[in-house]
């Protein structure tokens, strides 16, 4: 897919836009001084990220949320570009940088170099170069991203995209360890971001930190799973599939799916048709997003991609458990619960989207309140609100337009209430099936801000003609059996918009439509201020209130296809940051059409007020 061209590597350089001098050294902070309160996990909901930003979404629930409040809608029109930091690496830069004390890191597209660069003396501390097996280019659907790295315990954690995880000694970038996980030629990826999260139960593996890593490859056949390992060993402790019998998804007696549909013994294999069927060893569900984690409970979720071969007709029944969110014991890897999203998926609608923990009281319809909350909003158009401790489905509106299941999800059974005209089929055309395969959210992180008790979604409204294919599985090859054409959406139309969301009502307060796709993150502040960016080349701060504009509006070289994240400087002030450099697919969606890198590859730029 993305052939064999190299870009030429240069080395990492830094430009300061204010003055010609570094940093200056204003407040000392230490590699040394771990993010402890992060990672104290024992007790309650980890605390928002602050004056440091240790992973992908901030905390462990990734909220993508920042408690600092210096910048404000008043004066958020005040901020300039303080300096920027290019990685050297053409191509899209996904996931966010993470800040640890006075260091920033970051991570590249193919090869997956990790660069940590000191935000006091503004130099490049070290590059971590792995050989990285180019074949894994070949096979990755959709481009050569990284979605992020993570920190923990004095390591920066990282995902090739040859299927090995790396741990690197954040001072000295020294690789600690590398665990291979799988075989490219099999079709199987990584370009997920791993979490890492202090195990909570000892009684099976001891004291320490669990690495989680899913994989990609949905489109190549490939069974999906989430493996851990031990942080400090590389080592593994668990493996869960997403398909194939109850042992091999880690479903036991003690889990416990909320609704019918979802109940019986080794679904993952008699939902793939006969006995005779062996569909589910190709059966797709990876896992290549976002893991999120409720410290309370001991509940890793993710969610599933869409099942193996795009055409249904090809893998009669439901297809368990592909397009579903996982609810698991963090520390053994046991399924909690498990809910199938989209049964049957013909049309890419799967859950591989963030599903975040979210403590706001509501009702269901049985007048019965639910304080601990999961909230995801799916690619088929819907916000999904669980009890995250028991997988009851409360609510789940349309917050897109959707016209797939007219009659919505139905409470009572979990089911969706489907169309059966736009159900897709071999050799026959479906028409105007709405949303996409983009997804009306799709894998572009939403922020969820407790100050405001609102979620910043960004959405497209964009719809498909769709017809399945005869398609033949081999191994290390594409695995899809379909045609489609992505059309305009409902009208007056825009192709993205940024909503602000409720989810105690259940409804829209207010949305920013934008006529460039909304193709990356979001991050919203205590100091009430919401950055997201555009595939115009824009990068912008409006209100987290009303969505009202702060007069911030950056124009980058490149477009973004990352998630801001906040910071404090080595000078104690609020930064912001953000990726720019978009590759052959994300190229597509930007105003030139094409990939756009700067000469000195991706470029990572940090904001500040004067």
């Amino acid at each position: 897919m993305t052939g064999n061209k190299r870009f030429p590597q240069r080395q990492p350089r830094a430009r300061d836009h204010s003055s010609q001098k570094h940093l200056p050294v204003l407040l000392s902070v230490t590699l040394s001084m771990a993010v402890g309160t992060l990672y104290q996990t024992a007790q309650g909901a980890s605390p928002p990220a602050g004056a440091e930003w240790p992973t992908h979404g901030g905390n462990l629930e990734g909220n993508r949320f920042s408690s600092l409040t210096e910048i404000t809608p008043q004066n958020a029109k005040n901020l300039k570009e303080e300096f920027t930091f290019t990685t050297g690496v053409k191509g899209s830069h996904m996931g966010a940088p993470v800040v640890v004390g006075s260091t920033l890191y970051v991570v590249t597209p193919y090869p997956n170099k990790v660069l940590a660069y000191d935000l006091a003396s503004g130099k490049t501390l070290w590059t971590y170069a792995p050989s990285t097996n180019e074949f894994a280019k070949g096979v990755n659907c959709c481009d050569t991203p990284n979605r992020g790295i993570s920190y923990a315990d004095g390591k920066i954690v990282v995902n090739l995209l040859d299927d090995t995880t790396a741990a690197i000694d954040a001072k000295t970038g020294k690789q600690i360890w590398r665990t291979t996980l799988a075989d490219p030629h099999t079709g199987v990826t990584t370009d997920g971001a791993p979490l890492v999260v202090a195990r909570k139960d000892t009684t099976k593996y001891g004291a320490g930190y669990n690495v989680f890593v899913g994989n990609s490859g949905g489109e190549m056949g490939v069974r999906g799973w989430v493996q851990s390992l031990d942080l400090a060993t590389g080592k593994l402790l668990w493996r869960a599939y997403s398909t194939g019998p109850d042992a091999d998804v880690l479903i036991t007696a003690n889990t416990k799916p909320y609704f019918a549909k979802d109940q019986g013994k080794d679904l993952g294999v008699s939902s793939w048709g006969d006995s005779s069927n062996t569909k589910w060893q190709q059966g797709g569900g990876a896992v290549w997003a976002f893991f999120t984690y409720d410290p309370e409970l001991d509940l890793l979720f993710y969610g599933t991609s869409n099942p193996g071969v795009w055409n249904p007709d090809l893998r009669p029944g439901d297809n368990k458990w592909g397009a579903s969110i996982f609810a698991r014991k963090a520390s053994t890897g046991e399924a909690a619960w498990v809910y199938q999203v989209s049964p049957h998926d013909g049309w890419d609608f799967d859950a591989i989207a963030e599903s975040v923990p979210v403590n706001q009281t509501v009702t269901d319809g049985n007048g019965k309140s639910h304080s601990q909350l999961l909230v995801h909003f799916n690619k088929n158009g819907f916000a999904y609100t669980f009890d995250r401790a028991t997988g009851q489905l409360i609510s789940a509106p349309a917050f897109g337009y959707q016209n797939w299941a007219p009659g919505g999800i139905d409470l009572a059974t979990g089911i969706p209430r489907m169309d059966p005209n736009k159900m897709t089929e071999t050799g026959k055309k479906k028409m105007n099936i709405c949303p996409s395969v983009l997804g009306a959210h799709g894998w572009e992180p939403s922020s969820y801000s407790p100050q405001r008790n609102l979620f910043y979604v960004p959405i497209f409204n964009l719809c498909m003609n769709m017809t399945m294919l005869k398609a033949e599985f081999i191994a290390g090859a594409p695995y899809m059996g379909q045609d489609l054409q992505i059309t305009g959406g409902q009208p007056p139309y825009n192709p993205s918009e940024l909503i602000a969301w409720d989810p105690v009502t259940g409804s829209k307060k207010w949305g920013i439509p934008e006529k460039a796709a909304i193709y990356g993150g979001v991050l919203s502040t205590a100091g009430d201020v919401v950055f997201y960016s555009s595939m115009d080349n824009s990068f912008k701060a409006v209100s987290a209130k009303d969505g009202s504009a702060t007069g911030f509006n950056a124009t980058l070289e490149c477009s973004s296809v990352g998630s801001p994240i906040s910071f404090n400087g080595p000078d104690g002030h609020q930064r912001v940051a953000v990726f720019s450099g978009v590759g052959w697919l994300a190229g597509g969606f930007s105003a030139s059409g094409k990939p756009c890198s700067s000469s000195g590859g991706g470029i990572v730029h940090v904001y500040k007020l004067p």
